[in-house]
C-alpha cells in the first residue's frame, strides 16, 4: 500500500508541476511553452536567448535530449511572454518533463519555421576577418558560411550574446560539443571569438 500511495503522489506532484498539460497530441501547447521564451514561432526577439526555427529537427531534438542528460549548462533564465511571463524557466527542468513524442513533435514543427536573422550591430572589419576564420575552421561542419542547418546548427544571423554565453561553456566542459570544435574554441583567442562572433552577426539578409 505505501508502494502504491507513493507512486501516486509522486504522480499528483509530476501534473502539479507541469507548465502545462502537454502531451503528443497537445502540439499547440508545446508551442505556447517554447514561444513564451523563443519568440512567435521560434524567432526569438531577445539577444540573451536563441532562435530555434529553421535548425534542423536532428538538431534540435537533440540539444532537448542534452539538457534532460545535463550536457548543456541548466541556465535559468525568465519566461519572456504568456501567463508564466517573468517567472523563472529552468531548461534542463523544463527538457526534463517532456516525452520522446514532445521532443519529436517540437522538433518538427520548428525545424519546418522559417529562420528571420537577429538585427543586432556588429563590426564589420572583425567580421572580415571572422568570415576568414569561418572559412578555414568552421565551414566543414556550419556550411554556407554558417547558413546551412545539416551537419551543424545555422549560426549565421543568430544572436551574438546568445552565441558569446554558449562558448563560455565549451572549455570548462559543461556544453559538450564535437571534440574538433571543442579544441577550435580553446585554441581560439578573444579577439577571434569576436571576429566569428561579428561574422555570424553581419548575416542578417
Amino acid at each position: 500500500m505505501r508502494t502504491i500511495r507513493t507512486a501516486m503522489l509522486t504522480f499528483v506532484w509530476a501534473a502539479l508541476t507541469l507548465p502545462f498539460a502537454a502531451t503528443a497530441a497537445d502540439l499547440d501547447g508545446l508551442k505556447i511553452l517554447c514561444d513564451s521564451c523563443h519568440g512567435p514561432n521560434g524567432n526569438s526577439p531577445y539577444s540573451d536567448v536563441p532562435t530555434i526555427a529553421g535548425q534542423s529537427s536532428k538538431f534540435i531534438a537533440k540539444q532537448l535530449r542534452s539538457f534532460q542528460l545535463w550536457d548543456r549548462p541548466c541556465a535559468k533564465t525568465a519566461y519572456r511572454a504568456g501567463a508564466q511571463a517573468g517567472t523563472e524557466a529552468d531548461k534542463c527542468e523544463i527538457a526534463g518533463k517532456l516525452s520522446t513524442d514532445d521532443i519529436n513533435a517540437v522538433a518538427d514543427y520548428y525545424s519546418k519555421q522559417p529562420f528571420k536573422a537577429a538585427s543586432q550591430p556588429f563590426d564589420a572589419a572583425r567580421a572580415a576577418g571572422g568570415a576568414a576564420l569561418h572559412d578555414q575552421y568552421c565551414e566543414t561542419c556550419h556550411e554556407q558560411g554558417g547558413k546551412a542547418n545539416g551537419r551543424g546548427p545555422r549560426l549565421a544571423g543568430q544572436w551574438k550574446p546568445y552565441l558569446r554565453a554558449t562558448l563560455k561553456f565549451v572549455p570548462t566542459g559543461e556544453h559538450l560539443v564535437p571534440p574538433m570544435m571543442e579544441r577550435r574554441i580553446v585554441d581560439f583567442s578573444a579577439e577571434e571569438i569576436n571576429q566569428l562572433l561579428d561574422y555570424y552577426a553581419s548575416q542578417q539578409d
